[in-house]
């Protein structure tokens, strides 16, 4: 019995070797764990706005403006993703994040100076232009660093999201109840200038990658072409091109995939920042904890985010083979199940609530992810396109997911008020389920393109 324990043992150990010496190998590189740190720092002021909603309407601020303030962030945050996509990648990488994150400084601190609901929703705006420029710029970047099992690190890289909110979360709750709203803000400043600095010493532009990338790509395509993985995944195996010129927008939406996956991640976007933006609202008014422990509690769904986003690479990788939209189509239908579950115990106190808003954060926030990050690299490398393509990419697949936020903050709002917070819930699991779907579908049709080149 001994013998054969020690030997699972050492079966996992030599099977998990190659995946600690992979991580290891890219998150050594100061690019990586600068930019993983520099996207950490963006959810600080975001997880701000959502753990303050009860200090803003013992302010005085209405159900209505607050949720008004967050449609003003993610309609703004949607339009400018695009053009952030697109043209950013004409200024150096390291200037961009660094200038970008002074910006954020400066917005957090006046974000704690002022009272009137008018003025806050200003700077909301501004807020969310900001925040247009990080994941664009990340993903550009990190695509051309990261060249070999992607889905494994871009999965790992992705935690930087749900630890950035779990840290912001924890700060602002901390502060909010502990001292004031305008502290819960101003704290930020210093993480963001810290960060800025990092960013703008460490950050290598992905020039020096690109000859690399290529080659990586090439040898990539020839060994999918092997393995019949074009047919499985929609790639016609053609050569990527550095110099040709970029694509439009509505070339874009014409790709295998690309329309799909954005509609699919329109409905993933609308649970996830329902859930981001309201989950402390929802445990202090809904389940009425007090401040402090609903603000913690709201950390699970970011706690299941940092198991779910490597799992999720880690599963495609291993038992999928690569095909990560279809991992993320599971991952969501499990997610509409765990979403069920958080109705049935919604008084049975902390624990269960907590155990099942961190199963929705593994199924939720892992394939946000790897849609956000791979998908959007896979489909750009399918499809033929130039590596500079993928901040545009990125932006529109992005935006497109991006509408699904800015609806959710009206209707949350509605729901809530109207209905009950279980039906909140219902129209969840709904969407869940929804964007599986869609993400199947994206799927055949990929499939179907494949099968029409090999026989044309």
């Amino acid at each position: 019995m001994v013998a054969q324990y020690g030997g699972s043992l050492n079966r996992l150990f030599y099977r998990l070797a190659p995946t600690y010496t992979t991580l290891m190998e890219n998150f050594s590189n100061p690019t990586v764990y600068t930019l993983y740190l520099t996207y950490a720092c963006y959810y600080l002021p975001r997880k701000t706005d959502s753990v303050v909603k009860s200090s803003l309407e013992v302010d005085g601020f209405s159900i209505e403006q607050i949720a008004f303030s967050d449609t003003v962030y993610l309609l703004t945050y949607t339009i400018t993703i695009l053009f952030a996509g697109m043209y950013g990648s004409s200024i150096p990488a390291n200037k961009f994040l660094c200038y970008s994150l002074t910006a954020l400084a400066i917005v957090s601190f006046l974000k704690g100076l002022v009272s009137a609901p008018m003025h806050y929703i200003a700077l909301q705006l501004l807020h969310a232009m900001i925040q247009s420029t990080g994941w664009p710029t990340c993903v550009r970047v990190l695509s051309l660093w990261v060249v070999k099992d992607r889905g494994l690190v871009m999965g790992v890289w992705t935690t930087c999201q749900s630890f950035g909110g779990i840290f912001g979360a924890m700060v602002a709750s901390y502060f909010v109840n502990g001292y004031s709203r305008q502290m819960a803000y101003f704290v930020n400043v210093p993480f963001c200038l810290f960060t800025a600095y990092l960013a703008y010493k460490n950050v290598e532009d992905e020039n020096s990658k690109q000859q690399e990338y290529t080659a990586v790509v090439d040898v990539e395509k020839e060994r999918a072409k092997k393995d019949h993985l074009d047919h499985r995944r929609g790639g016609d195996g053609s050569k990527i091109k550095l110099d040709q010129p970029k694509v439009t927008f509505s070339q874009l939406l014409c790709k295998p995939g690309i329309m799909l996956v954005g509609i699919g991640y329109f409905f993933l976007k609308f649970v996830r920042y329902a859930l981001l933006m309201w989950l402390p609202f929802y445990y202090e008014e809904g389940l009425h904890f007090d401040g402090l422990t609903a603000g913690f509690m709201s950390t699970s769904f970011e706690m299941g985010g940092v198991i779910g986003t490597p799992l999720i690479g880690y599963v495609s990788d291993q038992y999928l083979g690569g095909d990560n939209s279809r991992t993320a189509a599971l991952f969501l239908a499990g997610a509409s199940v765990m979403l069920f579950a958080c109705n049935i115990v919604a008084n049975m106190g902390i624990f269960l609530n907590q155990f099942f808003m961190v199963m929705v954060g593994i199924l939720i926030i892992g394939p946000d992810s790897i849609i956000s990050a791979t998908i959007i690299s896979d489909l750009v490398r399918d499809n033929g396109l130039s590596p500079q393509d993928t901040g545009s990419v990125a932006g529109l697949i992005n935006s497109m997911g991006s509408s699904g936020s800015i609806f959710q903050s009206g209707a949350t709002a509605l729901i809530t008020q109207y209905y009950s917070w279980t039906a909140l819930f219902n129209s969840f699991v709904f969407f869940s389920l929804l964007s599986s779907s869609i993400l199947m579908a994206s799927i055949w049709l990929r499939n179907r393109k494949s099968i029409s080149l090999l026989r044309g």
